[in-house]
């Protein structure tokens, strides 16, 4: 049975990654003003590698399953302040990937077997196809922008006071593949970097595309890769069965 260690938190690492991360989006709007290309790469390679390494450092405390959703919960509130007195983005966006993180850790901590998260990976990214396509989302992108904000993580791109925004859920679901990858013994290294590209590759095809597309399909899909002849085996009978309290 798993056992709580908060000391596997690296406190440097994981202070350097928020760190970096809010002093990064703080400064970038006021970077030189560049293409819309080089801002996506930027997003892609120093803004969301920051934010996921963020969750990766606290996989640490995937070991209080449910008990995370009190930090959810407690990061919750504190977002609904900030967005309150007016700190609706930087800041607010560091509480936000708190709270998701807090959530998918708690997720990952009900499912078991290689199967529930196979078949969870690809339920998702059916559900945020649909959503986006012609679903709730579309509605919420196209006639609620309020609500919208409030379930995304906005990032500033290089040069520009714009955001570029992933939402809330997006993340937890990072969070929770991370987790299952590191409990279910998959390559968990593998899967953060896979996945970390899979978000900056969904931002370079919404622009290229000039669409809203979902982010999830391709996550799914970097989980699946990233462990996919483990997975196959699994199914197959031709290892032994990984999964473990």
């Amino acid at each position: 049975m798993d056992h709580v260690d908060l000391r596997g938190v690296n406190p440097a690492r994981l202070g350097g990654a928020l760190a970096g991360l809010a002093i990064f989006d703080l400064l970038a709007p006021h970077g030189p003003a560049v293409g819309t290309w080089l801002q996506v790469i930027v997003l892609a390679v120093v803004t969301l590698p920051l934010a996921t390494a963020a969750v990766r450092e606290l996989l640490p405390l995937r070991s209080l399953g449910g008990q995370l959703l009190i930090g959810a919960l407690g990061a919750i509130a504190l977002t609904a302040v900030l967005i309150a007195i007016g700190l609706d983005e930087t800041p607010a966006t560091l509480t936000k990937l708190v709270a998701a993180t807090c959530i998918g850790y708690a997720l990952a901590s009900l499912l078991q077997t290689t199967a529930e998260i196979v078949v969870i990976a690809l339920l998702i990214a059916a559900v945020d196809i649909y959503s986006v396509a012609a679903g709730p989302t579309k509605v919420i992108v196209e006639h609620h922008e309020n609500v919208l904000n409030a379930f995304t993580l906005a990032f500033h791109p290089l040069g520009s006071s714009g955001v570029a925004q992933i939402g809330a859920s997006d993340f937890i679901f990072f969070a929770l593949f991370l987790a299952a990858s590191d409990r279910l013994g998959l390559r968990m290294p593998l899967t953060w970097t896979a996945m970390t590209l899979s978000f900056g590759l969904t931002m370079a095809l919404s622009y290229a595309l000039d669409a809203a597309l979902p982010a999830l399909p391709l996550l799914s899909l970097a989980f699946l890769a990233a462990n996919a002849d483990m997975l196959l085996a699994r199914f197959g009978g031709r290892a032994g069965s990984p999964e473990r309290d």
